[in-house]
């Protein structure tokens, strides 16, 4: 039996329109920058609000995209690090080891990765929240484009 509705042209895939989209839990501003973010936390903060359209609570959300744009910000401070010093280090025998941070980088993509899949920024999480893919691609664009 084949179906003849046509696909869902909001997603980018062959699912149908009349698949469920995630509700609207909350229609307010976004809640303000937390001050202690540095700018790439900043930057992540904005988009990832940005890019949930209302699918996000300040009141039940907050915490999750907050540790989401701390981790960031980590990240870049680590990347910064290891782009300063060279990928590679001296081993306590004179051999060349990758440098320690890198470690600490690979944690916290681990992190990220895990939180990126609660709130929908893969395409798997996003068929199982029922988001519009072209919503979460907003994450990708920089703050001035909103």
């Amino acid at each position: 039996m084949s179906r003849s509705k046509a696909p869902d042209i909001r997603t980018g895939n062959a699912s149908y329109a009349d698949e469920p989209v995630a509700p609207v839990v909350y229609e307010g501003r976004a809640p303000r920058v937390p001050a202690h973010l540095k700018a790439t936390g900043k930057e992540v903060w904005r988009a990832v609000w940005a890019a949930g359209s209302g699918a996000y609570s300040p009141d039940t959300d907050r915490n999750i995209i907050l540790r989401y744009a701390e981790l960031h910000d980590r990240r870049a401070e680590f990347i910064a690090r290891v782009d300063a010093d060279g990928f590679m280090s001296e081993g306590y025998s004179g051999q060349p080891v990758a440098h320690p941070l890198l470690r600490f980088v690979e944690s916290t993509e681990k992190e990220l990765r895990s939180i990126e899949t609660v709130i929908g920024f893969t395409p798997e999480a996003r068929m199982r929240l029922g988001l519009v893919a072209a919503e979460a691609r907003k994450v990708a664009a920089s703050p001035e484009d909103f």
